[in-house]
């Protein structure tokens, strides 16, 4: 006897786009389940992450009533987890366990039941987050025989589950089916079939096999709505199961947990599924990992591949810095949000603030392969909309709110101190590290960062790209893993740095746009990424460096101070400290993204007297003594102004990244450069300000 353990993983990020959702919904969620609900017999273990759950309990209360009448009859075991599907092992296990204390009493109240097991986001494991769940309630989760295999066992030893533990904090752990994630739903069921008879000769422990994968690939993955409904792939696979019942038996985890015991004893190390561990990598490391996976499959060496691992989950961090900012700006939001346990009285302002920082901890923002929503500009806004959310519940307590606040911490772990200017309107985080950069800019009340940028990073797949025409999309369901991407996308363009604001650049006068833009340019001085000193007063931030530009010896200082709640003033000094002429130009780099990106509503307009152009056009525009977009929709304005004329050059910062169906080119916000001539005799000093303003369009 066999026992087959069939389990569905349905997510969908908060701030998600409705339509989205709804299609999900319309062409995998209720298809999917309508169908499973004709077989009784069918056991299936269901996990419908937090968010989704509120939107179906919202928008389609007919989908719960089905599933409730499912799990009543017996077929259907509920799962819990983090209630907005977070990474448990980088939020504060405070957090983490009221997240999964909170779902699964809200799955208690919907559906009536005891939650038993989780789902862990990305099957994300570390060692120390048995004791968290078994602390939180969980009594078994699965993750991939993957990790199994990393912990040095063999497929044949996977056939149930295993217990770990950390500080005597003990669960059950099962592992899911790599083979069956790229049989199901893609190939003919009698391949189904044949994977476990073989089973049934073969395992040498235990007597279960375990599919857990996400439900989106029964209908929303490329070829899949066709092949498992109009073709019926799913109906007849049930029923190809239903034929083998006399040594096929469908379970639940809890029923399996109830018949069988565990296995053995089983310490994971820190992994997640294999394809992580090649998206997770720096670019050319992830390249090469993937032609030596790739190559040992062909050659068939499984003795060698089983022993191969990529990175680790947590390399995301270092990989885009972008994510590390924001995951390191939700750990100072938790931390607020605790320290103001006591100041919020009212146990509703409390409940809230934690609701917006859980929301703001769902992964999908923080990370990026095939999967991973880092690449979309609207599920990083909504990661920052929830931020600031909590923390303007948090900041209603201070008495001292309207003050301007000037603070040094170092926010993201380099071990270099940030700063922080924060007024009733507006927060300001610059990194002195990284050339003096202003790295956030929030505009409080509309709950918005404008600079919510994303730099064209590298990715190891662009080193494997062919320039050929896009293929004709197929019919064939495909895994996602599979898939062949070959797409005329035109020049890729790859940054050296973070795409933030208040970086100077010193360059040729007769530096090219085309340069630039590409980043083929030459950078003549060392202040766009060095360090600079940082001196705070009461009422303004002044950072300076001492540097060489093309070789000269120049001190760059600029001070920045709050001149209103959502007005600062920038005011530079440049001195020549050589003794030779000093003659190039000095760029002040912003990058600024609206919330509707680079929708029709959003224009920018030169001043003086400039019409409104895209926010995404490019090219150079003369004698400009400043800018002003303007996002209609929210509405919102971003205006600079300089106390002399410069030269703007301007260009869309566009990302070309995998998605679940093609290469898709992406808008991360737009490039605005105000350069400056700088002729300096030595000893000679030029000082230039610019004016920022940040609020509703018309004040």
């Amino acid at each position: 006897m066999i026992y087959f353990i069939f389990c569905i993983h349905n997510h969908q990020p908060a701030g998600n786009f409705e339509h989205v959702i709804e299609r999900a919904y319309q062409r995998s969620y209720l298809p999917c389940l309508r169908i499973i609900s004709k077989y009784p017999w069918f056991k299936v273990s269901i996990h419908t992450s937090g968010f989704l759950l509120d939107w179906l309990c919202m928008n389609h209360p007919e989908y719960i009533e089905l599933l409730s009448s499912m799990k009543e009859r017996g077929q259907v075991e509920i799962m819990g987890g983090g209630y907005y599907e977070p990474i448990l092992s980088v939020i504060p296990p405070g957090d983490g366990y009221d997240q999964i204390k909170t779902f699964s009493a809200r799955l208690k109240k919907v559906f009536g039941v005891d939650v038993k097991g989780a789902w862990l986001a990305e099957r994300v494991w570390e060692p120390h987050l048995p004791y968290l769940l078994s602390k939180a309630g969980i009594r078994y989760v699965v993750v991939d025989d993957y990790h199994f295999i990393k912990a040095g066992l063999k497929r044949e030893e996977l056939g149930g589950y295993y217990v770990t533990e950390d500080m005597a904090g003990a669960i059950r752990v099962f592992p899911g089916s790599e083979r069956l994630r790229y049989l199901i739903p893609f190939e003919p069921r009698e391949r189904f079939i044949e994977h476990l008879r073989w089973l049934e000769q073969n395992l040498e422990k235990g007597n279960a096999v375990v599919y857990a994968d996400d439900g989106e690939k029964f209908g929303i993955w490329p070829g899949t709505y066709r092949w498992v409904y109009q073709e019926g792939w799913l109906e007849g696979f049930i029923k190809g199961i239903e034929k083998e019942r006399h040594w096929l038996r469908p379970v639940t985890f809890c029923e399996y947990m109830e018949r069988e015991p565990p296995i053995g004893r089983i310490y994971l190390p820190t992994t997640s599924y294999m394809e992580m561990g090649e998206w997770s990598l720096p670019s050319s490391a992830s390249f090469e990992y993937a032609g030596v996976v790739e190559g040992l499959e062909r050659e068939g060496r499984d003795e060698i591949r089983r022993f191969v691992q990529g990175g680790i989950w947590r390399n995301f961090f270092a990989k885009y810095p972008e994510a590390n900012w924001m995951h390191k700006r939700m750990l100072m939001v938790s931390r607020y949000v605790s320290e103001a346990m006591d100041d919020l009285k009212e146990y509703r302002l409390y409940a809230s603030a934690s609701r917006y920082l859980y929301m703001a901890q769902c992964n999908d923002a923080y990370w990026h392969g095939v999967f991973g929503g880092l690449y979309l500009p609207h599920l990083r806004a909504e990661i920052y909309r929830n931020l600031l959310r909590a923390e303007n519940i948090v900041e209603s307590m201070r008495s001292d709110r309207k003050r301007p606040l000037f603070k040094r911490v170092d926010m993201d772990g380099d071990l270099s101190d940030e700063v922080l200017i924060g007024t009733e309107r507006m927060n300001l985080f610059f990194k002195p590290s990284e050339g003096g950069s202003l790295v956030e800019m929030d505009l409080k009340p509309l709950e918005i960062n404008l600079l919510n940028t994303l730099a064209r990073w590298q990715e190891g797949y662009h080193l494997k790209l062919k320039e050929t025409e896009s293929q004709p999309a197929t019919e064939k369901a495909v895994s996602i893993h599979n898939i062949v991407r070959t797409a005329k996308v035109g020049e890729l363009c790859f940054d050296t740095h973070r795409r933030v604001s208040l970086m100077e650049h010193f360059i040729r006068n007769d530096e090219s746009f085309d340069a630039f833009y590409t980043s083929r340019y030459t950078e003549l001085g060392d202040f766009f990424n060095g360090t600079y000193h940082t001196e705070l007063t009461d009422s303004s931030l002044i950072l300076s460096r001492k540097g060489t530009v093309d070789g000269l010896q120049v001190r760059l200082t600029k001070d920045i101070h709050p001149t209103g709640a959502s007005t600062f003033v920038v005011s530079y000094r440049i001195e020549n400290l050589s003794e030779r002429d000093m003659d190039c130009r000095m760029g002040v780099e912003f990058n600024i993204i609206l919330p509707g990106c680079n929708g029709r509503d959003c224009v920018l307009r030169a001043i003086p007297g400039g019409g409104d152009l895209p926010v995404d056009s490019h090219g150079e525009v003369e004698d400009v003594k400043g800018i002003v977009l303007v996002d209609r929709t929210v509405p919102v304005s971003f205006t600079v102004e300089s106390s002399a004329p410069f030269l703007l050059w301007r260009f869309p910062v566009e990302t070309v990244s995998f998605s679940e169906s093609d290469l898709e080119r992406i808008y991360q916000g737009s490039c605005f450069l105000f350069l400056f001539t700088v002729s300096l005799e030595r000893g000679g000093v030029m000082e230039r300000s610019l004016t920022v303003a940040i609020d509703r369009e018309g004040g």
